[in-house]
């Protein structure tokens, strides 16, 4: 039980930095209940935030340790306090946070819908939670690439040269960012073991997290009736919670891609302060966990800069933001050059038309395996029909049209990445496809759900004529 309790710690600590973060940057504020209710959000937003910080610190030579994670997350208590110095406490709800309970026969019927969202959430969360206590790692890449890669990191406090600049390990995909072998190797540190069955009950905590995080997130802009059960679909969602349990890093990156594309989504509808650092922070933590995360960021920040010049938005917070993401992507990659380590995909290559043509025949496969993935019911219900609907509805009504275009921009360019990184891939393609299509669709299929969540609030708005952000519920 003290392995566990202490490994457990880790993730309180990444949540109070996190929630520091959240309130020197205007998003939280200095109450209560809106502190509690943003617990989730700001777990999501410390385990990206200081995973992403002690890579470059590793690049940089600095031994990472305990001590440095604990430095790294009062610095971000300390720089979020210091930003927030002057923010107002709402003294009535300080004296009385619970104030609402004693009124809860005149709770408005929305607040009954957050009250069973949550308690139907809470319990799915136990019972997955109890699940996974039982649940073997047993998916090869999660133990044969990222809890390697993270038990070498505990075993040493450095990027030891002995395993990541060593050929014969390039099986373990030794070009691949360390944000969550960092993040695994934190919690194995602190229960002083690496225990291939605890490491699930942390990633589940991400899934729980990320969706408390988006109904924080959604809270003002989308009414409870919508959202709640859209992040109860997405919570059961076989291709979101079965693959989690393998242990692989492709949900818990798409599940901080969501994330990430949901704020920087709700930023250009409303161009709201707090948003963009959080998409930023969301986006440099997902190119920090795989190379189709790195893709998947580079898209979303050339569709969301394509959207901020054609409709004259603020282009220089939003490329402040997008520097930003660039350069916490920076470290690794530089020293991955100075090292010598290439990966095996053949990129330079791959802008050749040249090559591009002698291996045309792999573009339809490729495409075919995708959308099949994406069609497939079973594993991701009916995410995409969904999100086409509602992307669809709004570009012709008018109603959220750029963040319509937005979030179909994403999407497709994902898309095209992805198709194009098979097309040049070196690996025999019917092999590729087979060992990778089905986890690679996560991000995608989560710019889905992102589009769903956002413009089905917008819509419903324009639909019952609300004029814009609602009045926060109480309980959120």
């Amino acid at each position: 039980m003290g392995p566990d309790i202490a490994s457990f710690g880790i993730d309180a600590l990444l949540a109070f930095a996190g929630l520091w973060v959240l309130i020197g940057i205007g998003l939280v504020p200095l109450r209560g209940s809106s502190m509690l209710a943003a617990l989730g959000l700001a777990y999501m937003t410390g385990a990206a935030l200081v995973p992403v910080v002690l890579v470059a610190l590793l690049t940089l030579g600095v031994p990472v340790t305990l001590v440095t994670f604990f430095v790294v997350a009062l610095a971000c208590v300390v720089v979020g306090g210091f930003a927030a110095r002057k923010s107002p406490i709402d003294a009535m709800e300080t004296s009385d946070p619970l104030r609402w309970l004693r009124h809860w026969r005149s709770w408005p019927a929305e607040t009954w819908v957050v009250v069973v969202f949550v308690a139907l959430v809470g319990a799915y969360s136990v019972i997955g939670m109890l699940g996974v206590f039982e649940s073997p790692l047993a998916g090869w890449d999660s133990w044969s690439i990222w809890v390697r890669k993270a038990q070498v990191l505990s075993n040493h406090d450095s990027l030891f040269h002995g395993f990541f600049t060593n050929e014969s390990y390039s099986f373990a995909h030794l070009d691949y960012p360390l944000a969550y072998p960092v993040w695994e190797s934190l919690h194995f540190r602190a229960a002083g073991v690496v225990d291939l069955q605890a490491v699930l009950r942390h990633v589940w905590l991400l899934l729980v997290g990320s969706i408390w995080a988006l109904a924080y997130l959604l809270r003002e802009r989308v009414r409870p009736v919508v959202w709640a059960p859209i992040l109860l679909l997405a919570l059961t969602t076989p291709g979101i919670s079965g693959q989690l349990r393998d242990g692989y890093a492709d949900v818990p990156m798409a599940l901080f891609a969501c994330l990430g594309v949901v704020a920087l989504g709700m930023w250009i509808a409303k161009e709201e302060a707090g948003l963009l650092p959080v998409a930023a922070i969301m986006l440099a933590v997902t190119a920090n966990m795989k190379n189709e995360g790195l893709a998947a960021t580079l898209a979303v920040l050339v569709v969301g800069g394509a959207v901020v010049l054609v409709r004259r938005l603020d282009v220089r917070s939003y490329a402040t933001a997008a520097g930003a993401v660039v350069l916490a992507l920076l470290p690794w990659r530089v020293w991955l050059a100075v090292h010598g380590i290439e990966g095996d995909m053949p990129v330079s290559k791959g802008l050749n038309p040249g090559y591009l043509l002698d291996r045309i025949d792999r573009v339809g496969p490729a495409i075919a395996a995708i959308n099949g993935q994406f069609a497939d019911p079973e594993r991701w219900l009916y995410l995409l029909p969904l999100a086409t609907l509602v992307v669809v509805v709004s570009l012709v009504s008018g109603v959220g049209r750029r963040v319509a275009a937005f979030y179909l921009g994403c999407f497709l360019l994902i898309w095209a990445a992805f198709v194009w990184s098979y097309w040049i891939s070196p690996h025999d393609l019917e092999w590729h496809l087979a060992t990778s299509v089905d986890r690679v669709v996560s991000i995608p299929m989560l710019v889905c759900l992102a589009a769903v969540l956002h413009l089905s609030g917008l819509l419903l708005r324009t639909l019952t004529g609300e004029p814009g952000p609602r009045q926060r519920d109480p309980l959120i």
